[in-house]
């Protein structure tokens, strides 16, 4: 299976990579934790500036009006470059906001997110009341979303909190025992509204995953390329090449069932639901092997804080811990297994 990209999306590949390659090096996400609050709000006003925060908004409402496919692009290359904003979440959440129509409170924070001059940590809330804010920082609020119907959803504004480096220093998190709310709004929205904002952030953490694994095995790759033990390159070893080739068909094999799953999304298709079930299924234990091997590639290096090979770890152990807070690998085997069930069940009747 082949899914080529367009000119455009192409054209979009390029320019992200070369963005981020010159405002986010690693060594701009190795300080992003202690990083001002300015500093943060200038890259986001940047980010801005290119219309990604706004590709998944509709153009009535001044967003991009572009599909899943452009959001997995712009995710993969904030992954590759571990880029230290809550990007992906305000990517997502935004359509959400131009929905609950152009006056009040949520048309205000998404104007203010697409013109850069604000963005919001993503809020995790815990049965006991605590929260979990992913990109929190100060003078950052958080913001969550909650199901409550059919064709409901409540979003739920909270005080800032300040930052800290956490499992991924890269990317700054609060935890708070009790968050201040600072606003509670009922919207109303459109069938499916929910499912689609969750299928959404599923897709794009797993493009954000592969992402940082992918940028794991080039390096990786590199350095077997130029270590030398025993007068020879060590990736000409068997155990080396062997493991890299296998971690890079890991790797594709899941972005191809990502980018298949997003044009099942952008065209409607029934089946997009089901397709979406694969991607952090394979994400997940491909990009968790990558980055794994990378760091043994690296040998005792590898395990060092200068070496940028853990900083893509951390990245990958975080997003696979979110995609499981979501469902586990036993639950999405389940779901595909129910799926395949109904489908037969399905074409056997008709």
């Amino acid at each position: 299976m082949t899914l080529p990209l367009t000119e455009d999306q192409r054209m979009l590949q390029d320019a992200a990579q070369r963005f981020l390659a010159d405002r986010h090096p690693p060594a701009v996400a190795r300080g992003a934790a202690a990083r001002s609050a300015d500093a943060r709000l200038a890259l986001w006003r940047d980010i801005a500036a290119q219309g990604w925060p706004a590709l998944l908004a509709p153009a009535a409402s001044d967003g991009l009006g572009l599909g899943l496919r452009e959001a997995w692009i712009v995710a993969e290359a904030a992954g590759r470059h571990l880029v230290s904003l809550p990007l992906v979440a305000n990517m997502v959440v935004l359509p959400t906001l131009c929905e609950a129509g152009l006056d009040g409170a949520p048309a205000h924070w998404a104007r203010v997110m697409m013109e850069g001059e604000a963005y919001f940590a993503d809020a995790a809330l815990r049965p006991d009341g605590s929260a979990f804010f992913e990109g929190a920082g100060d003078g950052v609020p958080a913001l969550a979303v909650r199901n409550i119907g059919p064709q409901a959803l409540r979003l739920e504004r909270y005080a800032p909190a300040a930052g800290v480096a956490g499992l991924d220093p890269t990317m700054p998190v609060a935890e708070v025992t009790r968050p201040e709310l600072l606003d509670r709004i009922d919207v109303p929205v459109g069938a499916g509204a929910w499912r689609r904002l969750r299928t959404r952030l599923c897709l794009l953490r797993s493009a954000e995953l592969l992402g940082a694994a992918s940028a794991a095995l080039d390096m990786a790759a590199a350095h077997a390329r130029e270590r030398r033990q025993f007068d020879r390159a060590i990736g000409a070893n068997q155990a080396i090449k062997h493991r890299l080739a296998d971690d890079w068909m890991a790797l594709d094999d899941a972005r191809l069932a990502g980018m298949a799953a997003a044009s099942a999304h952008d065209a409607g298709d029934s089946s997009a639901d089901r397709d979406s079930l694969y991607v952090p299924l394979l994400a997940v234990e491909g990009g968790r092997r990558a980055a794994h091997n990378a760091i043994q590639v690296h040998g005792a290096m590898g395990v060092t804080w200068e070496c940028d090979a853990h900083l893509y770890l951390k990245r990958v152990l975080r997003l696979s811990a979110c995609l499981h807070a979501e469902a586990s690998c036993a639950e999405l085997l389940e779901r595909i297994w129910e799926g395949a069930a109904e489908q037969e069940a399905a074409v056997s009747a008709g």
